[in-house]
Order: C-alpha cells, then sequence, then structure tokens
C-alpha cells in the first residue's frame, strides 16, 4: 500500500465515523433516555467483545480460554459498578 493510498483509505474511514455519528444523532435524538442507554450499552458491549476476544488476546500472546474472557468482563463489572 502506498503513502497516498493509506492517506486516502484513513481519511474515508474517518468520513465514514463522522457520517456515521451525525446519523445516529439525527436518528436517537427524540428517542427515551431509557432507550438511547440501552443502545448505547449494547455498543459498549460490543466492544469490549472485540477487545477481549481479539485485541487483548493477540497482544499477549496467550492461548484464548473461557476463563480470560470472563475474567476480563468481571474486571469491567467491577471497575464500573465502583465509579457509581
Amino acid at each position: 500500500m502506498t503513502k497516498v493510498q493509506a492517506v486516502v483509505t484513513c481519511a474515508v474511514l474517518g468520513l465514514t465515523t463522522a457520517v456515521g455519528a451525525i446519523g445516529g444523532a439525527a436518528l436517537l435524538g427524540g428517542v427515551d433516555s431509557a432507550v438511547r442507554s440501552a443502545i448505547l450499552g449494547v455498543g459498549a458491549a460490543a466492544l469490549l467483545y472485540l477487545v477481549v476476544e481479539e485485541l487483548l488476546v493477540e497482544a499477549h500472546k496467550v492461548k484464548e480460554s473461557m476463563l480470560l474472557s470472563v475474567n476480563f468482563f468481571l474486571g469491567f463489572i467491577v471497575i464500573l459498578a465502583s465509579i457509581e
């Protein structure tokens, strides 16, 4: 991949993020706060799943196990519970 292609790819991905954020704000602007909270919760869970199942396992080169994933999620729950 050339430098120009890399810059164009980053720019396009950045624009899609902005378009998605604006579109989401437009669609969910008048939604009840409980529905908005549920949607944000699902999005946060999806991002946590991505981090646990893909990024952390690759970063540490540890064999993937269910115990590792459960402990990671429990750690996040404990941190979130202690904040509130």
